[in-house]
């Protein structure tokens, strides 16, 4: 499914203003219990998961502990992946997959662990539909041996069966009561910064560094043959590596195209630009990449023709 959310800081004192003002005609704002949520983060040891904005945790005593969120281009809007399992018999196998393009085969192991303290404010249609949700949340972060590190609090505002104007409209009541729109940063990224540098040392500075696959940038006003071709290669790559997760969901892509379609699309033209550009690339690595994209094109295109069938 697909989460949509935006993320405030609020000072210490913060109260969630009345949020009646935003619910439709006959509509009502509910205040549920107070949860604590205890959620256990993984990653490879260089953090491929985090530098790439995808994140996969362990969060105890939910029906389906284990979630990956994949990034979809949109600031806030996220690929939310559930199963069941348990912590002990590690990551479940589909979730491996779906990150496979960004673990590469790495093996991936806890490197953060928080305790959110959340307070829940729901808005409902006058059928009891839940359009959209606003979460208190005070986050502690646990260090190796499960004692507090630091902590940060910030509210979050989900989408439901609403729509986005209605977050925007809970946004100027948040913002009229003192907090502040921020940067979209997830919750173990904030946490990572808070104790890698006294656990991981120089480890800390790989937090906020590049995803391996840098993004397409665009040219410059007088590009050289170096930059073209580094542009090619990054957006044939992007699309190829977007997908494969949505492949392998067979989750729906905006417009007429399928995410199968996409990702062979990405490899046609990445095998093209790597002919194309063969008198500026070293052959010992450009043609061994072709051979491989030849093979998953091939794959694909079975696929692909079920597909069309």
């Amino acid at each position: 499914m697909r989460e949509e959310e935006r993320k405030y800081e609020v000072p210490e004192g913060f109260t969630v203003p009345d949020l009646s003002a935003v619910a439709p005609t006959d509509g009502r704002v509910e205040l549920r219990a107070p949860v604590r949520l205890v959620a256990t983060y993984v990653d490879t040891a260089d953090l491929r998961l985090t530098r790439a904005g995808v994140s996969l945790r362990y969060r105890r005593g939910e029906p389906e502990p284990w979630t990956v969120k994949l990034p979809t281009g949109s600031t806030g809007v996220r690929h939310e992946i559930s199963r069941p399992g348990r912590r002990g018999t590690g990551v479940p196998e589909e979730l491996r997959d779906l990150v496979t393009v960004h673990t590469r085969g790495a093996e991936v192991a806890p490197v953060a662990m928080i305790r959110t303290e959340r307070h829940r404010h729901q808005v409902r249609a006058a059928d009891g539909a839940l359009l959209a949700e606003v979460a208190d949340d005070r986050v502690t972060v646990l260090d190796e041996g499960g004692r507090p590190a630091g902590g940060f609090r910030e509210v979050e505002v989900e989408r439901r069966a609403g729509d986005t104007a209605l977050l925007d409209r809970i946004g100027r009541l948040l913002t009229d009561a003192g907090a502040t729109e921020g940067e979209f940063v997830p919750k173990h990224r904030r946490a990572l910064a808070v104790v890698l540098p006294a656990h991981v040392g120089a480890l800390g500075a790989a937090v906020d560094g590049e995803p391996d696959l840098v993004a397409p940038t665009g040219l410059p006003a007088e590009p050289t043959g170096g930059d073209v071709v580094t542009e090619a290669v990054r957006r044939a790559v992007r699309r190829v590596l977007a997908h494969d997760p949505l492949v392998r969901l067979r989750a729906p892509v905006p417009g007429h195209r399928t995410a199968l379609q996409q990702m062979r699309v990405g490899c046609r033209r990445l095998r093209s630009d790597l002919r194309t550009f063969a008198p500026l690339l070293v052959p010992g690595w450009a043609r061994p990449l072709r051979e491989e994209l030849a093979w998953l094109a091939g794959v694909l295109g079975a696929a692909r023709d079920v597909e069309v069938l």
